[in-house]
């Protein structure tokens, strides 16, 4: 999850000093509720903020930082990465803090790409289905970009779909959800999510499902096209522009041919989804994610707990 801030980077000494300010100024106050804990790394410029309880935390995310950069960065053509700042609050009160109110409820993570900053819900990531890695490697994914295309603004679908497409959170579940849209006929048009997402929960996972397939179709059997898809973004400023130049279509021309695959693709899923047999399959599938989803969150949990004792 991302907030709309962006800006151009000039690779300046004043531009990087401006940031270095607005940081301070910003955080500063979070940075002081949060106990003024500070690691930086080791393998990379990541600097990392937390409260002493959640010392254990801040270690297996500086060691997801430094397992992930490497990959996430080339795939998309970043050669020199800027400081990252992550700061990880312990509870929701300090996480509204450094959010203000800028992401939904149900929100665990964030990237203000503006100043270079990954937040983190401690307490809502050890509590969720996504794994940690999955977490950390899209908020990742949204600095990488961003620092790639130096700040110009892309529309969110693609940073959205890109992010789930990097931190590889694509599930059975996520594709039945996806289909189940399609037939309801509940599909948002790509073209609408260019801006920020629906905050209540429902709308925004139908917004990110959605991305994640278009991205993935894009590209699909050619990932190389990413790096120069980035390489049009920031030489160009312009992503419809880039876009363009990179696959030969405008967004608007391939917006509606993918919606069109997507109904030709998912046309019988309505006949499928009233059949007695399929929702029998469809309840043992839900119980069967939420057995899991309950047990990993349980083991997740008492692992962090006989860690900190």
């Amino acid at each position: 999850m991302i907030s709309r801030d962006s800006f151009k980077r000039s690779g300046t000494f004043p531009a990087v000093l401006a940031v270095f300010i607005m940081l301070t100024l910003f955080y500063a106050p979070v940075s002081a509720r949060l106990g003024s804990h500070k690691m930086t790394s080791e393998c990379g410029p990541y600097v990392i903020y937390h409260q002493k309880e959640n010392e254990k935390l801040a270690l297996k995310v500086d060691e997801l930082l430094c397992g992930s950069a490497s990959e996430i960065a080339s795939e998309i053509g970043l050669e020199k990465v800027d400081t990252v700042w992550v700061f990880i609050a312990s509870d929701r009160e300090s996480f509204r803090m450094l959010h203000l109110n800028r992401i939904p409820e149900w929100g665990e993570a964030f990237s203000d790409l503006r100043r270079n900053v990954i937040g983190i819900d401690a307490e809502a990531v050890l509590r969720a289905p996504r794994p940690l890695v999955t977490v950390v490697r899209h908020e990742l994914s949204h600095i990488f970009f961003s620092q790639r295309v130096g700040g110009v603004v892309c529309p969110t679908w693609f940073l959205e779909g890109l992010a789930m497409r990097q931190s590889r959170e694509w599930t059975l579940v996520d594709q039945w959800h996806l289909v189940s849209s399609i037939w309801k006929k509940n599909l948002p048009d790509l073209e609408d999510l260019t801006g920020p997402f629906p905050r209540p929960m429902e709308p925004a996972s139908t917004a990110y499902k959605l991305s994640y397939a278009a991205v993935d179709r894009l590209l699909d059997g050619e990932p190389e096209y990413l790096v120069t898809l980035t390489s049009f973004i920031r030489d160009t400023g312009d992503f419809d522009r880039a876009f363009l130049l990179t696959f030969g279509v405008s967004v608007g021309d391939f917006s509606q041919q993918f919606h069109l695959d997507l109904e030709k693709k998912y046309r019988t899923a309505g006949a499928l989804m009233q059949s007695t047999p399929f929702w029998i399959f469809m309840v043992c599938l839900f119980l069967l994610a939420y057995i899991v989803k309950k047990y990993r969150s349980a083991v997740k949990l008492r692992a962090w707990e006989e860690e900190e004792r």
